[in-house]
């Protein structure tokens, strides 16, 4: 595909030719015309689903800027770039090639016959001429109705709220005595909000999305809207983006009021007290040690007891599967190393299949060689607790409890 102001150029594998023309029916600077071109060809080319495009054009500064070597730094060309980067993710494979005007002569000759069309109404030519003009769809931070504007508005005006104390004073002079700041920045910014203000008896007044009059209060006067509002004569305490809202449909506007009403309804003393408790965990979760039954084993020595049983028994060596709380406990007199490893062959191995963990404290009953060559033998993973804290092992400890 080539492209050049307002023509288009489809050449087919076969070398077939498929021109377009286009007549942009609003006055635009020539980056914004190279733009559209792109903006047409591409939306044809989605249109029809093309798998692979081959985009060649003489302007630099677009071919740069979509493959990003080059920063866009003119706000108008924004929706433009954002737009032509949404159509180019939508082919599958797509190239951008830069080729001099003398490469390029096709396509610069359909948008010569476009440009001739909007001053003459008749013209020789069998090329497809369409009035067209691509308004670029608005970013998702422009959709979240007026959230992210109000910050960047209290961002952009900062310099001259630091100034003067007054957020809307630079936009008031502006209106009323047409001055504009020093920096070049503010004054972009200004001029681009001015038409979303008005003065009526002196008062400034911002249009909202919902066509909607919006008072402009000061910081120190939105202080006081939002208190009232929050913790006033039949308020209702309502959350900080409710509280926004709210403020909103009473018809009131500065351009920090969403940061301001959460931090209202943060700071209530009375929201904390009678709010609902957040059971969210201090810090991140960890997955169990057990994924299945009886993968993961707790073992613990109770004694000695007092008095023995009647078999001079008075050790209970106790175990307790972490995944099913299932327990296996056996008296012993005397609970030594081949005492403990009987007892996982017998009642765990034996029962329950070869469990991948064994959780013990540092006892010399479970700490010794004849647990490392029972745990090597069946390739069992001995962790333990740590020393002089048996809460580490504490699902064990609480059987421990139930069986005394």
């Amino acid at each position: 595909m080539y492209f050049d102001g307002a023509g288009v150029l489809f050449v087919s594998p076969r070398r077939d030719l498929l021109p377009y023309s286009f007549i942009l029916t609003q006055n635009c600077s020539k980056n914004e015309a190279e733009y559209q071109a792109i903006l047409l060809g591409l939306g044809m080319a989605v249109e029809i689903k093309l798998p692979q495009l081959n985009i060649y054009g003489d302007s630099t500064l677009v071919i740069k800027q979509l493959t990003g070597e080059f920063e866009v730094k003119k706000l108008e060309l924004m929706p433009f770039w954002r737009h032509a980067g949404e159509l180019l993710a939508q082919i599958s494979e797509a190239s951008l090639h830069y080729v001099p005007r003398s490469e390029n002569g096709t396509a610069d000759a359909l948008a010569g016959i476009a440009a001739s069309l909007a001053q003459f109404d008749k013209w020789p030519s069998q090329v497809p001429i369409c009035e067209r003009w691509v308004v670029p769809p608005p970013a998702e931070e422009e959709i979240e109705e007026e959230q992210t504007e109000e910050i960047e508005e209290s961002l952009l005006i900062s310099a001259s709220q630091n100034a003067t104390g007054d957020w809307h004073e630079p936009i008031t002079n502006f209106l009323r005595h047409d001055t504009l700041p020093v920096d070049l920045r503010e004054r972009v910014q200004i001029r681009r909000a001015d038409p979303k203000y008005v003065f009526i008896n002196d008062v400034l007044f911002r249009r909202s999305y919902e066509c909607l009059l919006l008072r402009c209060l000061s910081k120190e006067e939105g202080q006081q809207v939002l208190k009232e509002t929050h913790g006033g004569i039949c308020s209702a305490h309502q959350a900080g983006p409710k509280l926004h809202l709210q403020v909103k449909q009473l018809g009131y506007y500065w351009p920090t009021m969403l940061r301001d009403a959460i931090e209202m309804a943060r700071t209530c003393k009375p929201c904390q007290l009678h709010a609902d408790y957040i059971h969210q965990p201090p810090e991140p979760l960890h997955p169990t040690i057990a994924s299945w039954p009886f993968e993961a084993w707790g073992m613990d020595i109770i004694g000695l007891i007092t008095p023995k049983s009647d078999s001079d028994r008075q050790y209970i060596l106790a175990a307790t599967d972490h995944f099913s709380k299932w327990a296996e406990a056996t008296a012993y007199r005397e609970v030594k190393a081949t005492t403990v490893a009987d007892f996982i062959r017998t009642q765990i191995t034996y029962r329950y299949g070869v469990p991948r963990y064994i959780v013990t404290d540092n006892g010399t009953p479970f700490k010794n060689r004849v647990m490392d060559r029972l745990c090597e033998k069946f390739h069992i993973q001995r962790r333990t607790s740590s020393a002089y804290n048996p809460a580490t092992n504490g699902l064990v400890e609480a059987f421990n409890k139930t069986l005394c």
